[in-house]
C-alpha cells in the first residue's frame, strides 16, 4: 500500500515500501548545551513551547503560569527531575498532553505480534450482522493495518449484512490516519467531510474518507492544503450507509498465557466514534470514553525528551465538540466491559447493539422514511465558511500523526 503525503500540488512518498515512519527521529543531543542548561532554563524552554502550541493558550495567564513552574524548577538539582514539573504544567493545560523521557519515546516499537487482542478480528455475529474488533495501533506498518481491516470487512460484506458492529472498547488510539482509514468505508456516506479538528482561534482542519478512482483516501484538509493516506484496492461496501452500532468503554481481555490486557476507548478511537455521528444511521453503546477527543502536536527538548501537547479538539459533522469531556454513549450499558475479541452475544453491550440493529428498517425490510435535508451537513457548511487566513501558513499534519492515550494502545 502506498502512503502519500499530499501538500497542495506537491506529492512526496514517505517510504519505498509504502509504510509510514513510526515518528521523527529525535534531534542529536548537544552535550555542551546540556552541561550549561539549568533545570530552570530547561523548564522555561518547555513552557515557552507550550504557549505557542496549546489549544488552550488563550485561556492561560502565561506570566503567572511561567513564574510558578520556573520557581518549582529552581528547587530541583537535575534536568531529569524536571519531568514531573513539566508533567504538572501539561496537566494544568489539559488531560491529554505528556512528556516522554528520551528512552521512552512513543511509537518506538511495533504492537506485539503475540497479542491476539492487538489484532483486528471479526465475524458474522448473527447471519445478517457483521462484527469487527478494532484495537489501537502504534505498529510500523500502517499499510498492513488498513489492508487487514479492509480484507476482513470485504470478507464479511460477502454475507450481505444489514448492519455493522464496530467495537472500540480495546482501542486507546495510535496512528489516526491508519485507524480512521481502516473503517472509513463504513462512516463515509457521501465523500464529504466528517468532522475534524478545531485549533486555537478560528483555524480548523476537516477529515474525510472518499473514493478516488480505484483508491480510497483518508485525509485532513484545511480547505487550502491536504495531507492524505491513499488506500489502493480499498473495501467498498455492497450497500453503503448501513446502520452501525459503535461500542465504547473499556476492556479486560484474558490472553492465552493468563495475563489480562486492559484498555479504554480514547483519542483516535474517539475520533472514529465522532466520525460516525451525523453520517450513516448509528448509535453508540457501552460506557463513556476516557475523554481525550483531541489532537496533539509535539516538540523535542534539548535532551531529546519528547513533549506531546494538545493543539486541537475534535468535532463531529453536527458540530459537537466534547473537548476534555468523555463521550457519553447514546445507550449506556451497565457491566458492558469487553472480555473477548470475537464479540460475545452474551456481552450486554453487544446484545444491546444487536437488538437495535435487528429492529432497523435495513434489517427488517420495512422501507425507511425519507431523511430530512440539512442537519449535520449544514453545520459543516457553516464551519467551512472561514478558510485559513492568507497569512496563516499552517498545513495539515501527515500520516505519522499519533493520537494516543498512554498505556496499552
Amino acid at each position: 500500500m502506498a502512503l502519500r503525503l499530499a501538500i497542495g500540488l506537491s506529492v512526496a512518498l514517505l517510504s519505498a515500501c509504502g509504510d509510514s515512519p513510526v515518528g521523527p527521529e529525535p534531534p542529536r543531543v548537544v552535550r555542551s548545551t546540556l552541561d550549561t542548561l539549568t533545570p530552570r532554563g530547561y523548564v522555561a524552554i518547555a513552557v515557552d513551547s507550550m504557549r505557542g502550541r496549546s489549544v488552550n493558550t488563550a485561556r492561560v495567564n502565561w506570566t503567572d503560569f511561567r513564574s510558578r513552574y520556573l520557581a518549582r524548577a529552581a528547587t530541583v538539582p537535575t534536568l531529569r527531575d524536571t519531568y514531573t514539573i513539566i508533567t504538572s504544567a501539561l496537566r494544568e493545560l489539559d488531560p491529554h498532553s505528556s512528556i516522554s523521557p528520551p528512552n521512552q519515546l512513543p511509537g518506538s516499537s511495533d504492537a506485539p505480534t503475540d497479542r491476539p487482542d492487538q489484532r483486528v478480528n471479526g465475524r458474522m455475529i448473527t447471519p445478517r450482522l457483521g462484527y469487527v474488533w478494532i484495537p489501537g495501533f502504534i505498529g510500523r506498518s500502517q499499510s498492513g493495518r488498513v489492508d487487514t481491516t479492509h480484507a476482513l470487512l470485504r470478507e464479511l460484506d460477502a454475507n450481505r449484512p444489514c448492519g455493522w458492529i464496530v467495537d472500540l472498547r480495546h482501542n486507546s488510539g495510535g496512528f489516526v490516519f491508519a485507524l480512521m482509514a481502516s473503517v472509513g468505508p463504513l462512516w463515509n456516506t457521501d465523500n464529504g467531510f466528517a468532522g475534524g479538528l478545531q485549533y486555537s482561534g478560528t483555524y480548523r482542519e476537516f477529515w474525510y474518507y472518499r473514493d478516488r478512482g480505484n483508491n480510497g483516501v483518508f485525509g485532513l484538509s484545511n480547505l487550502r492544503d491536504s495531507a492524505e493516506l491513499v488506500v489502493p484496492n480499498p473495501f467498498r461496501p455492497t450497500r453503503r450507509g448501513l446502520p452501525v452500532a459503535v461500542l465504547i468503554g473499556s476492556s479486560q481481555v484474558t490472553l492465552p498465557d493468563g495475563r489480562v490486557a486492559r484498555s479504554v476507548t480514547a483519542s483516535a478511537a474517539e475520533a472514529i466514534t465522532l466520525a460516525f455521528r451525523g453520517g450513516p444511521p448509528s448509535r453508540v453503546f457501552g460506557l463513556p470514553s476516557i475523554g481525550v477527543a483531541s489532537g496533539r502536536d509535539f516538540f523535542f527538548m534539548p535532551d531529546s525528551a519528547r513533549v506531546d501537547i494538545t493543539d486541537s479538539y475534535m468535532f463531529a459533522r453536527d458540530g459537537f465538540t466534547p473537548g476534555d469531556r468523555p463521550i457519553a454513549p447514546d445507550q449506556e450499558v451497565a457491566g458492558g466491559i469487553a472480555r473477548t475479541i470475537t464479540g460475545d452475544a452474551a456481552d450486554p453491550t453487544v446484545a444491546a447493539a444487536i437488538t437495535w440493529l435487528q429492529a432497523r428498517n435495513e434489517c427488517t425490510g420495512v422501507p425507511a422514511a425519507p431523511q430530512q435535508a440539512g442537519g449535520a451537513r449544514s453545520v459543516l457548511d457553516r464551519l467551512r465558511a472561514a478558510p485559513p487566513a492568507a497569512d496563516d501558513r499552517r498545513r495539515p499534519k501527515g500520516p505519522d500523526l499519533v493520537f494516543r492515550r498512554g498505556g496499552t494502545p
